[in-house]
């Protein structure tokens, strides 16, 4: 992060962790071209609008327009619409207004939109999206050229890195996923989700109407349950333990078996005669095998191995290759996020679509890391540091890390860089982070976009100019001007 200078006489008495909740706050002093006159708040606290003055005391030239006032709304359609009324001349877009009349300027702001996967299965993730193999098949299966035709047209770049190596002059990935829906499916093959062949029906308890399991098409991993207890000890007369006792357990359930059915954990007289029955019982697994005629009484590989199949129900549990996309409720990241659902459902991935407004989205969802993935946005600095969307130590909030990636080697490789003062080191180390996070996938790097600012045609003066941060579009505006004079010559 960039620190700012603060006034040494106000904030010398206030503990860092305590200045987020300083009244101070409300009250700021700095030396910019204006300063505050007014701040506005509803009942509840929320800050509605900031009304600001010229600063006589500025170091530099005189601001021309005296006085800004900014308002703040609870949803974009709101201040949509209170642009086209005249009433705010101007706003920050997701995209341009078809039909708003106004001057619209791209900033160039280093920044990228991603589908980020939690790999934290305790917080929120899902144990499908653990498998890199599952993630780098998402990676191949998104025509991120096609994913920009469709949401936005002319508005936005493919990124392939998580430090966008065209802006700071860095070398490119060594790997890149490119397009390739049949890798894609073959890698999900690979992981054990196979397609559908048909769709599967099951009849609920008290119902007279079949429902799909398995829809044609989609892809699920079938897995066969472990049992919870497995015989692996050789078992013989005198032996004392627990497996005897579920060894007994387990021929007391066929009386023709073990009619005596005594659970006492000593292997005695009765319980080998009881181990010799269910061998002749099952001869052809137990003891054709062996070439044996009559059971021995012992409890041996062959045995052991048809005691665990008779003894304890194995079955099969089903995972659908099926995951939760959660994304501000903004029409832009909405259509991207369909885009992606339409292109995974092709390779036979089921995707279910959550919005949420973006206070809500911050506060319960990204804050306690809740989600499976997440499609939103991350602006990098003037210079790259990626350590606080990628270090280990930034999983928590009010860390960025949002995929709750952790890798050794590459906080090692973020460290190192944050640390050297030699500029071509920096360079060498992220460039090794970037191709080893691209290979481990922990995301979906999708594409990076200009910061859209539409301002009324009555403001003049704004220069188009690169940002590294959305509040630097307000850089030069004291020099932005409304009346305008007509000079002879």
């Amino acid at each position: 992060c960039t620190v700012k200078i603060i006034p040494k006489h106000i904030w010398e008495q206030v503990l860092p962790q305590n200045f987020p909740l300083s009244s101070y706050n409300l009250k700021p002093i700095g030396s910019g071209p204006y300063k505050l006159k007014n701040l506005a708040q509803d009942e509840g606290g929320k800050i509605v609008s900031i009304d600001l003055n010229r600063n006589p005391y500025y170091y530099g030239s005189a601001s021309y327009i005296p006085k800004i006032s900014f308002h703040f709304f609870e949803t974009q359609d709101e201040l949509t619409l209170a642009f086209r009324k005249g009433m705010v001349d101007g706003l920050s877009l997701p995209s341009p207004l078809a039909t708003a009349s106004g001057n619209l300027y791209a900033l160039s702001l280093p920044r990228y939109f991603s589908v980020f996967f939690n790999l934290n299965q305790s917080a929120g993730g899902t144990q499908i999206l653990a498998e890199k193999e599952v993630r780098q098949a998402l990676n191949y299966a998104i025509d991120k050229q096609a994913l920009i035709d469709e949401a936005l047209p002319g508005q936005a770049k493919i990124v392939e890195s998580p430090i966008l190596p065209e802006i700071y002059g860095l070398e490119k990935p060594s790997k890149i996923y490119q397009y390739d829906p049949a890798l894609a499916e073959e890698m999900l093959e690979k992981a054990g989700f196979a397609k559908v062949a048909e769709a599967s029906l099951y009849l609920p308890p008290n119902s007279d109407s079949p429902r799909s399991v398995d829809e044609e098409g989609k892809r699920v991993k079938v897995v066969k349950k472990t049992p919870a207890f497995q015989f692996k000890s050789d078992l013989t007369v005198g032996s004392q333990n627990n497996e005897v006792k579920e060894l007994q357990k387990c021929l007391a359930k066929d009386s023709a078996v073990y009619p005596e059915g005594e659970v006492t954990g000593y292997f005695g007289s009765k319980t080998k005669t009881a181990v010799i029955k269910f061998q002749e019982k099952y001869k052809s697994d137990i003891l054709v095998p062996a070439g044996l005629e009559k059971g021995t009484g012992d409890v041996k590989s062959m045995t052991r191995k048809k005691l665990n199949e008779v003894c304890f129900e194995t079955g099969e549990e089903k995972f659908p290759l099926k995951f939760t996309l959660t994304t501000v409720e903004q029409p832009l990241l909405v259509e991207v996020a369909n885009q992606l659902k339409s292109q995974w459902q092709k390779i036979g991935v089921e995707l279910e679509i959550k919005t949420y407004d973006i206070s809500i989205l911050e506060k319960d969802v990204i804050k306690p890391r809740k989600f499976e993935a997440l499609l939103f946005g991350e602006v990098l600095g003037a210079i790259p540091d990626p350590f606080s969307f990628w270090h280990s130590s930034q999983k928590k909030d009010p860390g960025l890390n949002l995929a709750s990636y952790d890798d050794k080697e590459s906080d090692k490789l973020l460290e190192e860089a944050r640390q050297s003062p030699d500029e071509k080191t920096r360079k060498e180390k992220l460039e090794k982070f970037q191709n080893l996070l691209i290979e481990q996938a922990p995301c979906v790097f999708l594409y990076t976009s200009d910061y859209l600012y539409m301002v009324s045609k009555e403001i003049k003066g704004i220069k188009t100019q690169t940002i590294f941060d959305p509040s630097q579009r307000f850089s030069g505006i004291e020099e932005w001007y409304i009346k305008t004079k007509r000079i002879w010559h």
